[in-house]
């Protein structure tokens, strides 16, 4: 088993890296968080964080002041399907070249964050697996969790320790994409729901996604292995959606039919792309991905391999997200 006394963390003030960073707390590991100038550091930190700030795109001027650690968790990544691919490149494939620079230097177990993304226009087939080849990329985030995988494929070639982890669709208390906006759709009354909302979600919990990138750090499976991280509870989007409303107390979802949602994704992609706009449409080919394709992902591999298991069932998450929607109330 890889040592795990110590971690690195890009992205520790994002939705997943707090949950990282305050389960390696309570497991006792020593933490060095990398935070951007003006990113505000969570109180819970103080006293047993060390925070560097720097910038993911020049990871390397803040090397001696970080490591040597045990592990780098690399989660730090532009987490949307629109934009300039230049920076989405700059951000998410340069950032993660220097950190496995780093991970080199120090023989530090390297755990990469991508996603199921990365299968692209796989991800219309059902049955996908670890071993499913990836599909041909719609946006350039797509294309840079592809690379993301790419370059950390080559620096195994070159001695990295490395573990490569895919989530499917993260959600939990302060999931922006998977709670909040949806949340806010359903309140405005903005159809989310893609035809009869039969498919599976692909839900991954924010916990049991943490557990599998600890249990990844701490595993021997370092030359390059992929795991996908999904909770494989088989709970469809009319299911997630229905819950999500009645815990937030919204109208329950809208639906529009699967083939307008596709003609509005490629109808609005091309506009907002012609007139350079800045905002993402509301409907994308990568969101329409996610919500129309089986997303049957099932983790498998990660229980079998890293001894995987999920700490939150679907049930006690939706009641998660219940008390917090008490609480703002």
């Amino acid at each position: 088993m890889s040592q795990l006394n110590t971690a690195f963390i890009t992205g520790a003030g994002g939705f997943i890296g707090k949950v990282l960073v305050r389960q390696l707390i309570k497991e006792g590991v020593g933490v060095v968080a990398l935070v951007m100038p003006q990113e505000p550091i969570p109180s819970e930190w103080e006293g047993h964080v060390r925070t560097v700030i720097g910038d993911v795109r020049n990871l390397k001027a803040v090397g001696d002041e970080v490591g040597p650690v045990d592990a780098i968790f690399h989660l730090a990544a532009i987490v949307s399907d629109w934009g300039g691919q230049q920076e989405h490149v700059d951000i998410t494939v340069h950032g993660t070249e220097q950190a496995i620079e780093l991970a080199l230097g120090w023989d530090a177990h390297f755990v990469v964050t991508t996603s199921v993304c990365a299968y692209a226009s796989s991800l219309s087939q059902s049955g996908l697996n670890e071993e499913t080849a990836l599909g041909v990329p719609s946006s350039a985030y797509e294309f840079c969790k592809q690379e993301q995988e790419r370059v950390t494929h080559e620096g195994v070639a070159r001695g990295l320790k490395a573990t490569i982890v895919r989530p499917a669709n993260v959600f939990g208390v302060g999931s922006q994409h998977w709670v909040t906006s949806l949340v806010g759709m359903m309140r405005d009354g903005s159809p989310c729901l893609l035809g009869d909302g039969s498919k599976n979600a692909g839900l991954v919990h924010v916990k049991n996604l943490v557990t599998m990138l600890i249990a990844a750090a701490r595993s021997d499976c370092t030359k390059g292995e992929i795991f996908v991280a999904s909770d494989g509870f088989g709970v469809t989007w009319k299911n997630y959606l229905e819950c999500l409303s009645d815990v937030a107390g919204t109208p329950k979802p809208k639906s529009i039919p699967v083939f307008v949602a596709y003609t509005l994704a490629v109808v609005l992609e091309w506009w907002g792309s012609l007139i350079k706009k800045k905002e993402r449409p509301l409907m994308t080919r990568h969101s329409y991905r996610l919500m129309a394709s089986p997303n049957d992902f099932h983790p498998a591999k990660a229980k079998e391999l890293l001894g995987y298991q999920p700490v939150i069932s679907f049930d006690e998450a939706i009641e998660e997200l219940a008390e917090s929607f008490k609480e703002k109330s």
